[in-house]
């Protein structure tokens, strides 16, 4: 009897240890779990913050996104856009940044090559609808531009080979094997560690891929809306940011456009209509041909300022209590009138549009170059059709442009044509 008493106690005794330890573990599994998903919920809040602050914390896939890229404009749905994740596409039109980088038309400005933008559009509309087993495919376009879309895949992170691999093997915890349960119970032990495993990668890859995330806006988006310049050029609209063409020191392109000469665009209206106050745009109505005093005095007492004023439609007019019909479809043709006039404004260029874009899409590369964002672009290559017209354009503005001759110090002879080209635009 003693003997069976004491194998009872030590059977109770085996099983309350057994029962504590896998009290234990389940407590690991929850503090760990715990931890992690305060992380993850640290990082929403981030987000949110950030979205606050520089975008929208409104935002829905089916939401359309107008993109002025380098001054072609391009319309898509955000979830298209942000489909690939974890890559900085994804972070630049996921909405936290969207007051970061507006246009005078609030477009979302991109100073990028359009054509290589719309082949990058054009794949992830493909691969929105594609399945799995199609999903090799990346964007195309002709054999000229390959090379500035593989530098844009890089810049984005859209290339499968550059996307980043944000897990540090240094920084992972490694958790014991559970072998001292039955079997079955430490099969599912382990598969649980492995998951909890899993999750904090996918978390670590997530902190740091909001790091990179504010690094990449920060160098790739640069200066204010002023900054954002757009080009006539012989009659062809192009679009970029004044730190692209300042980029090569002492380039024709960079005296035009440094501090001390640049001129803002329509600087008529220096601070835009849009920041007009309330008087402001209460004179502009009494200088409207036709309009009469009190028209400008009911502008005056709703106190209707610059951004209202472009935002008015005839239902907003009778409500100020404008009724005349006459004087609504003047007011309106007059407002439509100031917001082209504020849209329209360039800086004519007087080159060849080919041979400018060549040069514009090489300065592009070399400002995104000089934030460390991708490698040393090569210099631009030329069409076989072009290349005389370039060559004559070149010696017609004065030789070797000194920007693109440093440039090309390492591939001058492989490059003299796209030398060439440089010289016209950016050489002094």
């Amino acid at each position: 009897m003693e003997q069976l008493k004491k194998a009872e106690e030590k059977l109770k005794a085996a099983h309350d240890s057994r029962e504590i330890a896998y009290a234990a573990e389940i407590k690991k599994f929850d503090d760990v779990k715990k931890t992690l998903l305060d992380r993850l919920h640290d990082l929403d809040e981030q987000k949110q913050q950030c979205a606050a602050v520089n975008g929208n914390v409104n935002v829905r896939d089916d939401d359309v996104i107008e993109i002025n890229a380098g001054g072609r404009i391009v319309d898509a749905r955000r979830g298209v856009l942000c489909q690939v994740k974890g890559t900085r596409f994804e972070a630049l039109f996921s909405g936290r940044w969207d007051k970061k980088f507006l246009d005078s038309s609030d477009r979302i400005f991109l100073d990028v090559n359009g054509d290589c933008f719309q082949a990058i559009v054009d794949y992830l509309n493909e691969l929105a609808i594609s399945s799995e087993d199609e999903r090799t495919k990346m964007p195309t376009i002709s054999d000229e531009y390959k090379y500035l879309l593989s530098q844009y895949m890089v810049l984005f992170r859209l290339s499968r080979l550059e996307r980043p691999a944000f897990t540090d093997e240094h920084s992972k915890k490694a958790y014991p094997v559970v072998n001292r349960f039955s079997k079955d119970i430490n099969e599912a032990i382990n598969e649980k560690w492995e998951s909890l495993n899993t999750l904090q990668d996918e978390i670590t890859s997530l902190e740091k891929s909001f790091v990179d995330e504010h690094h990449f806006i920060d160098s790739f988006v640069s200066g204010e809306k002023k900054d954002i310049i757009r080009l006539n050029v012989s009659g062809t609209v192009m679009t970029t940011n004044r730190a692209t063409l300042t980029i090569v020191e002492d380039s024709v392109l960079a005296q035009q456009f440094d501090d001390t000469k640049w001129t803002v665009q329509g600087s008529n209206n220096m601070r835009g209509v849009k920041e007009w106050t309330a008087k402001e745009v209460s004179e502009w109505v009494k200088n409207v041909e036709g309009i009469k005093q009190k028209a400008s005095k009911l502008f005056k007492k709703n106190e209707i300022n610059g951004l209202e004023l472009l935002a008015l439609n005839e239902f907003g007019l009778e409500k100020m209590g404008v009724n005349r019909p006459g004087t609504i479809c003047l007011l309106m043709k007059a407002i439509k009138q100031l917001e082209k006039s504020t849209q329209d404004v360039s800086t004519l260029i007087e080159y060849s549009p080919y041979c400018f874009g060549k040069i514009l899409d090489y300065l592009r590369l070399k400002y995104v170059h000089s934030k460390e964002l991708i490698d040393e672009p090569r210099l631009p290559t030329v069409s076989n059709d072009q290349k005389e017209r370039n060559k004559t354009l070149a010696k017609g503005r004065g030789g070797i442009a000194a920007a693109a001759a440093a440039a090309a110090a390492a591939a001058a002879a492989a490059a003299a044509v796209a030398v060439a080209v440089a010289a016209a635009v950016v050489g002094s």
